[in-house]
């Protein structure tokens, strides 16, 4: 049974495909989001680009047999070569390409290490960028130093029967801390606004966020809700070591949706002592679980019974959502 309405699988935005090091230079990597089959390769330029990964000619998946030469595509049926447009340069038993025929090119961008998908449910080109990881955090958080994401840093969930709607909901929910990741008490909710393609969401911890919200010695969780299906947060402060986390939730077909986590832990000291980063990475990853096993067996209520003080918060960040969707 659907969970979710057919279009909440299909919002506009960048998503998570994977990492850097997933695309090595001259490989195709078959990848299906949003229902549909397409291809990543890194030419020799160093470039990453995205094509449909059915041939334009008679239909070949340039993902299974297919090679890259410079930075072109070759199809592993008759050697028709695509550039990173779509557009045919080369048959190899004819002395002109086919200049008629076009496949669809997908836009896509690295930063931070991490690999961006553009989707538009009606084929509309990027209109706005994901920032930098760092620096929508602020300063502070920016000028910090950290430990490298890769290896362990970098979580791969593989496809979960979830959607990222569900997922964004976690951002206006401060009361399931308690009871899903026992926290002593709910946190505060610092500020909660919307700043066009971007939602903020500020969660302090610890009674002295009700008296000074400006305060940055105390911890505090940063959420950035970048678009529907990416999840900026730094947890920490001034006193604190603080860890950044990317939560990227990718929809694959009408019921299932890839998940990663990065993490990038603030360099501190006692890092270099046996088993210190191995415990700091366990201690900001192992809560998701959690979430997920919930996520993955909720059902979506579009009027749920929120309490009193829980309306404003859900209300405002769906209301911000419904605008990545075609159909709200």
């Amino acid at each position: 049974m659907r969970r979710v309405p057919q279009d909440m699988m299909k919002p506009s935005g960048w998503f998570q495909i994977g990492w850097s090091t997933d695309f090595p230079p001259g490989t195709i990597a078959p990848k299906q989001y949003f229902g549909e089959d397409l291809v990543v390769f890194r030419g020799d330029d160093g470039t990453l680009r995205a094509l449909d990964a059915y041939c334009g000619h008679m239909g070949a998946h340039l993902g299974y047999g297919g090679v890259v030469c410079g930075e072109h595509v070759i199809c592993p049926f008759h050697g028709w070569e695509w550039n990173g447009e779509g557009r045919n340069v080369e048959i190899p038993y004819q002395d002109r390409p086919n200049r008629a025929v076009r496949m669809r090119a997908w836009s896509v961008m690295e930063q931070n290490d991490i690999v961006y998908l553009w989707h538009h449910d009606d084929g509309s080109a990027p209109s706005w960028s994901p920032p930098d990881v760092f620096g929508a955090h602020g300063s502070d958080v920016a000028d910090s130093d950290y430990h490298a994401a890769h290896p362990d840093g970098q979580i791969r969930f593989g496809a979960l029967a979830l959607d990222p709607f569900v997922v964004l909901d976690n951002a206006a929910d401060p009361s399931h801390f308690k009871t899903v990741h026992e926290t002593k008490a709910i946190p505060v909710v610092v500020s909660s606004e919307p700043e066009g393609h971007l939602f903020r969401v500020k969660l302090g911890f610890g009674a002295k966020w009700v008296t000074a919200p400006t305060n940055t010695t105390a911890d505090a969780l940063d959420i950035l809700e970048v678009g529907v299906g990416l999840s900026f947060t730094a947890l920490g402060s001034t006193t604190n070591p603080y860890v950044v986390i990317v939560l990227a939730t990718t929809p694959i077909d009408d019921e299932t949706s890839e998940m990663f986590q990065t993490v990038w832990l603030e360099r501190a000291d006692g890092d270099d002592e046996p088993g210190r980063l191995e415990q700091r990475m366990y201690d900001a990853t192992h809560q998701l679980p959690r979430d997920i096993d919930i996520w993955e067996h909720q059902r979506y209520v579009e009027h749920p019974a929120w309490a009193a003080n829980e309306v404003r918060g859900f209300t405002a960040i769906r209301r911000w959502a419904s605008s990545f969707f075609s159909s709200n």
